[in-house]
């Protein structure tokens, strides 16, 4: 049955593109999700990317490192401020496109970290499935209680007419994808046995152009999968409870200059919450146009984080995380990240090691993909590349 013409998802027209360009340059006001990188917010956000490395759990263990305690995920960034920058263009759908991560240093137990965003350009583009559709970018930086920057976002996010609208996304639904037996004991095995180096150090000198990282197992995804990754790390800080989301709407209508301008009437006046379809099926596939319930574009990039991490040990530095998601991930899915390293270099002092990853589901369909630039130790004395 169709649905009446005032309940139809808006197009993207002239006039919302148009709008779209106007806010370039809107201060824009953010709401944090975690303010304190404690012992427990670290442990919750590796936890919902199934990463269970000692150095970010375990104060005896993280003691013996380099750090001197436990430092956070690379991308626990994410769980301070999402990164995601797309405001405006009530209704149409936001897609979370990618990060271009640059990290100063590791955040460390205890920092109280502090994020500013700025919303930066918008690009109209043409989909396979989508003839109209934008990405939007902002940068995001965040710095530590010294006023010392630690990392540095460029995100993302693309915004796309939904499924009932004209020219809108609709992509074929998808049913959960069913495993034999002997598939789900090899997953299972793949995870309990992955390899994470931890304490024994990897050199720069010992890292050959062309090497495969082990890589890492997720799956299959399933929605405790999803409740784990938002208890540690919003899918967005516009995810509300009971009265808080009664609250939020409600300023949406009356004083939407008391809302972060990100997370305004685009997203809490909006007839669909934009992160629904993260959890219901109807939703996913009748009002957004998705193949069925779907993962988390920042849960996807982090377990890829997780793929690097395990294999540069507790003395690399990951510096910098590129990383572009290529289709919907849904329940039922499992992720199986790799990587490989394409070069070797010196920038001063530094000796980086530079890697192609990405992600592949159970098909064998790419569905993200990305580099990312490792410092490792050198040996005493280490060689030229």
């Amino acid at each position: 049955m169709s649905r009446p013409a005032e309940l139809l998802a808006p197009a993207l027209s002239d006039a919302l593109v148009a709008s779209a360009h106007a806010l370039i340059g809107t201060p824009i006001r953010i709401e944090q999700y975690n303010h304190e990188a404690s012992r427990d917010s670290i442990r919750h956000y590796a936890w919902g990317l199934g990463d269970d490395n000692p150095l970010y759990s375990d104060p005896d263990y993280a003691g013996r490192t380099r750090w001197g305690g436990i430092i956070a995920p690379p991308t626990f960034a994410y769980a301070v401020f999402d990164t995601t920058i797309a405001p405006g263009l009530p209704d149409i759908q936001w897609v979370y496109s990618g990060t271009d991560w640059v990290f100063d240093e590791p955040i460390r137990r205890n920092d109280e970290i502090t994020a500013a965003a700025e919303y930066t350009s918008v690009t109209e583009v043409a989909g396979k499935r989508v003839a109209r559709m934008l990405v939007q970018t902002g940068e995001v930086v965040y710095r530590n209680q010294r006023g010392e920057r630690v990392a540095k976002a460029v995100a993302h996010t693309f915004r796309i007419p939904r499924a009932n609208a004209d020219g809108g996304l609709r992509l074929p639904p998808r049913e959960p994808h069913r495993y034999s037996r002997d598939q789900l004991d090899a997953i299972i095995n793949a995870m309990l046995t992955e390899y994470r180096r931890g304490p024994d150090t990897l050199l720069w000198d010992d890292v050959q152009v062309g090497h495969a990282l082990p890589g890492t197992v997720r799956g299959p995804l399933n929605q405790m999968d999803m409740t784990c990754y938002y208890g540690g790390s919003t899918g967005s800080t516009g995810y509300k409870s009971t009265k808080l989301r009664r609250i939020y709407a409600d300023r949406a209508r009356n004083a939407p200059q008391l809302l972060p301008n990100n997370y305004d009437a685009s997203y809490y006046g909006a007839s669909v919450s934009p992160s629904i379809g993260h959890q219901d099926s109807n939703i996913a596939t009748e009002e957004i146009g998705m193949p069925g319930v779907y993962d988390n574009g920042h849960q996807r990039i982090g377990m890829l984080g997780t793929c690097v991490t395990n294999w540069m040990g507790d003395d690399g530095i990951l510096r910098e995380l590129s990383a572009r998601i290529k289709q919907a991930v849904i329940l039922g899915d499992t992720n199986y990240f790799r990587g490989k390293v394409t070069g070797k270099r010196r920038e001063g002092a530094r000796h980086l090691v530079d890697c192609e990853i990405w992600g592949e589901n159970q098909l064998g369909q790419v569905t993200v993909a990305g580099r990312c630039v490792v410092e490792l130790p050198p040996s005493q004395g280490g060689s030229t590349p």
